[in-house]
């Protein structure tokens, strides 16, 4: 009985010992094969034995797209997304016209959809640079920063003393309303 007992144990044994060691095989030739393909490699928990070598990416590096060119008819610069994909010199150039250029670059453009989007001679001439925007009066700069001094003063006020405020621009004026609304906030400081 002793010797059955003895030979299954050493039998058990001798299975463990078998698996325990084609896993490890499995796993060695796993790991072997996924570096050598580029896959990453598994890693357990806990950090890493100073034994295994870094994975060596073998990844294909990406193409780079071509370069992109402006629509207008006759330039060479490239686009640039800053500026709504044309370049820098025609920046200012109307979207329409920007359209019906792509749409002339590509041959899909429909006589309907050119007349609705910009007259045809527009697409001959070359555009012109937006005009830039007036300095304001004297008057008007006033009046701006009279409003910006209200609505900073406003900021600091809540509820009643606000709506005194209001009630003082509306019948006195702005700059009544403001000078209120610092000598407001300077006796709560």
């Amino acid at each position: 009985m002793s010797e059955m007992n003895i030979s299954a144990i050493v039998e058990s044994f001798v299975g463990q010992i078998t698996a325990a060691v084609e896993a490890t095989t499995v796993e060695r030739m796993q790991a072997a094969l996924s570096s050598a393909f580029g896959a990453p490699q598994k890693r357990g928990p806990g950090r890493p034995s100073k034994q295994t070598a870094p994975a060596v990416s073998t990844a294909v590096p990406k193409k780079s797209r071509p370069k992109q060119l402006c629509p207008v008819p006759g330039c060479k610069n490239v686009a640039a997304p800053v500026f709504g994909m044309v370049c820098s010199d025609h920046k200012k150039v109307a979207k329409s016209k920007i359209k019906l250029y792509r749409a002339a670059r590509k041959g899909t453009s429909s006589p309907v959809a050119a007349s609705k989007a910009a007259p045809a001679k527009a697409v001959t001439k070359a555009a012109k640079p937006a005009k830039a925007a007036k300095a304001a009066s004297p008057k008007v700069a006033r009046a701006r920063k009279l409003q910006g001094q209200y609505l900073g003063a406003m900021r600091a006020l809540t509820g009643d003393d606000r709506a005194k405020v209001k009630a003082v621009a509306r019948d006195k004026g702005v700059a009544e309303a403001v000078k209120l609304a610092l000598s407001i906030k300077k006796a709560k400081a």
